[in-house]
C-alpha cells in the first residue's frame, strides 16, 4: 500500500516534470541564463532529464526572473 503511494506520487512528480520542461527547454532556459541565447537544438536536448527532475526549483527561478523583466 505505502509502495504504491510513494510510486504514484514519484509519478506524478516526473509527470509534472516532463510538461514542464518542454516550454522550459523551448523558451525558459534563455530566460533565466542568457548564455544559451542561440543554444542549438542538442543542447537543449541533452538538459531535459536534468529539467525534469529539478522542474521546482527552475519554475522559481524562471518565475522570479520574468518579474525582473
Amino acid at each position: 500500500m505505502i509502495v504504491g503511494i510513494v510510486i504514484s506520487v514519484i509519478g506524478i512528480y516526473l509527470l509534472c516534470g516532463i510538461f514542464f520542461a518542454i516550454p522550459f527547454v523551448i523558451k525558459g532556459v534563455t530566460v533565466i541564463d542568457d548564455g544559451t541565447q542561440g543554444a542549438k537544438l542538442g543542447f537543449r536536448i541533452i538538459i531535459i532529464p536534468g529539467t525534469i527532475i529539478f522542474w521546482p526549483l527552475l519554475l522559481k527561478k524562471w518565475v522570479k526572473a520574468k518579474k525582473h523583466d
